[in-house]
């Protein structure tokens, strides 16, 4: 009689055993392919740069990459008079100045919020370079704003960027004075780049949230001509 020991080990991977095991390895899979899609619609909608839908621009609403909106277009926005307070609002500059809207009450204001590691703040910067330069002569300013919470307070660091990005216009250097109560005069989101058209009258006439290389310097271009015309619209 052969011993027990001596029977071959084949007889283990029965029919039933093999449906179960490849029963097993399906469902699993399956999980595996749901929670990959989660995660890539959960990227692409940090890409698209919704920082917190209901908060402004605040310490912690834009504290990492994922609160840049590259593709936004701008949306229609009524024209919004920004209040004395705002236009008071007294801001340091890079520079070591400082300064404040109402100086420019004579002027046509692009005001522009940023950081040194949005990609689409980067592209955006040589239109702005370009849009200052050549309608500077017919009243327009260009202001940045970069967040001393967005830069983690490393003013040389934003210093040497502009340096090297060849940015000639005025940066302020804010702490949310005033970066905070623009976005909100807009009810806008917490993301970056974020852009105002301010008109000679402290009038917002144009938002831009986000940055679209195929349109947004076209229609920001416009807007501009539009305040410079004093026929600026939403």
């Amino acid at each position: 009689m052969a011993n027990e020991s001596d029977s071959p080990k084949s007889g283990f991977f029965t029919p039933m055993r093999i449906v179960t095991v490849c029963a097993i390895a399906a469902i699993a899979i399956a999980i595996w392919l749901t929670r990959g899609g989660s995660e890539q619609q959960a990227n692409q909608n940090g890409a698209a740069g919704v920082a917190s839908s209901n908060q402004p621009v605040r310490p912690n609403s834009i504290a990492s990459p994922n609160a840049v909106a590259p593709n936004a277009a701008p949306p229609a926005v009524a024209s919004v008079l920004l209040s004395q307070s705002i236009r008071d609002t007294k801001v340091k500059t890079t520079d070591g100045g400082s300064l404040k809207l109402a100086d420019f009450k004579n002027k046509v204001v692009v005001v522009n919020l940023w950081a040194t590691w949005c990609g689409p703040c980067r592209m955006e910067m040589p239109d702005l370079v370009r849009l200052n330069n050549e309608y500077k002569g017919r009243g327009l300013v260009v202001l940045g704003v970069a967040t001393t919470y967005n830069e983690h307070d490393d003013l040389d660091h934003v210093k040497e960027f502009l340096k090297s990005q060849k940015v000639d216009y005025k940066v302020l250097w804010d702490d949310g004075a005033l970066a905070q109560p623009l976005v909100e005069s807009v009810n806008g989101r917490g993301v970056i780049p974020q852009s105002f058209v301010i008109s000679r009258d402290g009038k917002i006439l144009k938002h831009f949230q986000g940055f679209n290389a195929m349109s947004t310097p076209a229609l920001m271009r416009q807007a501009v001509e539009d305040a410079l015309a004093e026929k600026g619209k939403a």
